[in-house]
């Protein structure tokens, strides 16, 4: 059964490892009050996206830290350098993910790019 946990963690860790940047970027947008993008004025709006930001993070934080935290333990128990294996594969997909989404639509994600 510790196997079959193990084994859903890193699947689990590895898939929101290679959708954070797309989930990362809709944050910003969203804390920063741009949730529907940087070309729309939204106004009144703009305080429920901050919100929502707010919500996607905690989200964010609940889906990535305790599996994190778990990687790092079984790592060190078993090597204490291998703590830092987690944190490397992170890197990793995060790059793999931003390599699929694309590096100027994943910079559009922070604003850059569009006419001020």
């Amino acid at each position: 059964m510790k196997k079959v946990k193990t084994v859903i963690s890193i699947i689990w860790f590895l898939f929101v490892s290679f959708s954070s940047p797309l989930w990362i970027g809709c944050i910003y947008m969203n804390i920063t009050g741009h949730g529907k993008g940087y070309a729309y004025d939204m106004s009144s709006e703009a305080d429920i996206a901050v919100l929502f930001g707010v919500v996607l993070l905690l989200l964010w934080l609940v889906a990535i830290l305790p599996v994190t935290i778990s990687l790092c333990k079984k790592g060190y128990y078993k090597n204490k350098l291998l703590v830092y294996l987690p944190f490397l594969v992170f890197l990793v997909f995060f790059a793999v993910g931003i390599c699929i989404l694309g590096w100027n639509e994943f910079i559009k994600l922070f604003g850059y790019g569009y006419p001020i």
